[in-house]
């Protein structure tokens, strides 16, 4: 019963509580008010935040538990949500000041210095104990490979800060063809989705929830798992609904998966782990790809030292030549691109920066590209200068600097507005 003052959720017990819920749980209690639309567009749901009785959330982490260890393909479908408590700020969660999000948060001025959660660090535990088979990533900001996630398991499908090749996609911008190919294909083979902190508006991705939630009226799928704080559209249609935050459920979720020992603590840094033979010497790595960025039985030199130049594989910039600028204290690699064309209006952008994270190392030298069947971010190109030089070995050497003067970083522009094939209205 909740005490006096406290205002209880008033709806149908499935969007409460989900299909498989207990007719003898408590409906979740109201714990911030924000009487304002949660998105300015395709939903009218309020802001509101509710939050499961402790009794209550116990008993749905416990069948959370149990669906789990039952599922062979397990997905995780992550949105804005789980990354709040890292300091980076919700689209849909308003008076943020008061939000449950808001409470013991660090305050982040740069997503990529931004630090994995706790939940993030149990779907990693998740991963590595064969619980979890599949993570489809809306945020940018990298905190599932920071924790340990392996790349080739992860589908940024909406862009990401640490991939070149794969840049954040803009409101009205253009999916990577092959990473929707790839979200296609788990929407069809997963068993199990966990829809962790996102507001599931209308989007186009929200597909893949929605094809788990019917799969499961058909008897093919155990179905949606929603975990958020406020109410969402597909309430009604999911087989577990928690309202509760990601870490809070999650946290609970490994004590019931025996997971204690798996999760790393919050101050682990992960190291990326290359192959035997794979470092020829500082940022230089042997890899098995080809000189356009294409898996092949034969290795070659991947260069990721500064002044090196590199071209891009994919993505909005394809093809566009940069120069390898810096090196971050954690090991990511920042390309400045100077000389890059906007195709539809033909002219030059003004020049922008690219990263590439330090976990890349592990994965391309271990053979992945952005997902199966596709490259790597970039591969090196002569530098024009050496090519000069080779051609006319009695040319004296220019005096100077060799380049222009790196400026200070700026963002990247927003790719050219094509029309969506498939489109993309938004980022969750």
């Amino acid at each position: 019963m909740a005490a006096d003052g406290v205002r209880l959720m008033h709806d149908d017990h499935v969007k409460m509580h989900g299909s498989l819920g207990s007719l003898d749980w408590s409906p979740p209690l109201c714990v911030t008010e924000f009487d304002a639309c949660a998105r300015l567009s395709f939903t009218d749901i309020k802001a509101h935040e509710f939050r499961d009785q402790d009794d209550v959330l116990q008993a749905k982490v416990v069948m959370l538990a149990g669906l789990v260890r039952r599922s062979r393909a397990c997905v995780a479908f992550t949105g804005a949500g789980i990354s709040t408590a890292a300091g980076i700020d919700d689209y849909a969660t308003k008076g943020r000041d008061v939000s449950v999000t808001a409470e013991g948060r660090p305050c982040v001025h740069d997503w990529k210095k931004a630090r994995p959660t706790r939940g993030h660090r149990v779907l990693v535990a998740m991963y590595e104990a064969g619980l979890l088979k599949h993570w489809v990533q809306q945020n940018h900001d990298s905190l599932p490979q920071k924790a340990g996630y392996p790349q080739h398991a992860l589908n940024e499908i909406h862009g990401s800060l640490h991939d070149p090749s794969n840049p954040i996609v803009p409101y009205e911008g253009v999916l990577r063809d092959d990473l929707f190919a790839w979200l296609d294909q788990w929407e069809r083979k997963n068993d199990l989705c966990l829809a962790l902190g996102t507001s599931l508006s209308g989007f186009n991705v929200d597909s893949f929830p929605e094809t788990a939630a019917n799969r499961y009226l058909m008897g093919d799928s155990l179905g949606l798992v929603i975990v958020n704080l406020q109410q969402t559209s597909h309430d009604a249609a999911c087989a577990l609904r928690i309202f509760a935050t990601i870490d809070s459920v999650m946290e609970l979720l490994a004590q019931e998966l025996a997971l204690g020992d798996r999760v790393r603590p919050m101050d682990h840094v992960h190291v990326p782990q290359l192959c035997d033979g794979a470092l020829v010497e500082d940022d230089v790595f042997m890899v098995p790809f080809d000189a356009e960025g294409n898996a092949s039985q034969e290795k070659s030199v991947w260069d990721l030292r500064l002044g090196r130049r590199v071209k891009l594989t994919g993505g909005p910039y394809c093809s566009d030549i940069g120069t390898i600028v810096e090196k971050s204290v954690e090991g990511h690699y920042r390309i400045r691109v100077e000389d890059s064309i906007n195709p539809l209006l033909n002219m030059k952008r003004r020049p922008f920066s690219l990263w590439l994270g330090n976990w890349w190392l592990e994965e391309a030298t271990q053979g992945y590209g952005i997902c199966p069947g596709s490259g790597i971010p970039f591969v090196n190109v002569p530098d024009v200068q050496e090519t000069q030089e080779e051609q006319i070995p009695s040319q004296p050497k220019p005096v100077g600097p060799a380049r222009k003067p790196i400026s200070a970083f700026q963002p990247p522009p927003l790719p050219p507005k094509r029309t969506p094939n498939p489109p993309v209205t938004s980022q969750v």
